[in-house]
């Protein structure tokens, strides 16, 4: 059975991906929940706390999909698909990824929460990279940028094209915008 703080990281982290940051309040996570609002307060006396939480769980859970994709086998475009998978799973699932929710409230955080999203952006761009690395070095990509750079622009474009599709055409939408990003560097 799952513990009561692992159930309102859960519940939070749905609220947050499905309605947004501001827009997820202790009392929807109490009514969720079935518990009181003190309860949470015991667990999560801020939000900001709560919001770090999720961050550092995200941090962990999901970097180490990313990482089990990057490491694994397989050439570099088809890594940056199943990347891109993981995204479309989440849309599939009308759940934005919860960096890219999270982010998108950003002048309303704290600096130590701040601090955790960067940090977790960061993270991420540093694991997406193996994959341009090993693009380079097998000559399945061609890009004229850094490594770096080319892993924080694609994961800055898969937060987008999730947010974009989510609006307008739905999972094919994404996978079609893509499909054109990797095949344009193949």
């Amino acid at each position: 059975m799952i513990d009561t703080k692992n159930q309102i990281l859960e519940v939070a982290e749905d609220l947050i991906r499905r309605q947004g940051l501001n827009a997820m309040s202790y009392q929807h996570i109490s009514d969720a929940v079935g518990i009181r609002k003190a309860s949470i307060h015991h667990h999560f006396p801020k939000k900001n706390n709560l919001v770090e939480a999720l961050l550092t769980r995200c941090q962990n859970s999901y970097g180490n999909s990313y990482k089990t994709i990057v490491e694994g086998p397989g050439t570099a475009p088809a890594k940056l698909r199943l990347l891109a998978g993981i995204f479309a799973e989440g849309l599939v699932k009308q759940q934005l990824c919860l960096v890219g929710t999270i982010s998108s409230d950003l002048n309303t955080l704290q600096d130590n929460s701040r601090m955790v999203l960067e940090s977790t952006i960061k993270n991420t761009v540093d694991i997406y990279k193996h994959a341009f690395t090993q693009g380079r070095e097998e000559r399945s990509l061609t890009f004229s940028d850094t490594d770096e750079n080319m892993a924080y622009a694609y994961y800055s474009f898969l937060l987008g094209a999730q947010i974009s599709a989510r609006a307008h055409g739905g999972v094919e939408s994404f996978n079609c915008a893509t499909e054109a990003l990797i095949s344009s560097w193949e």
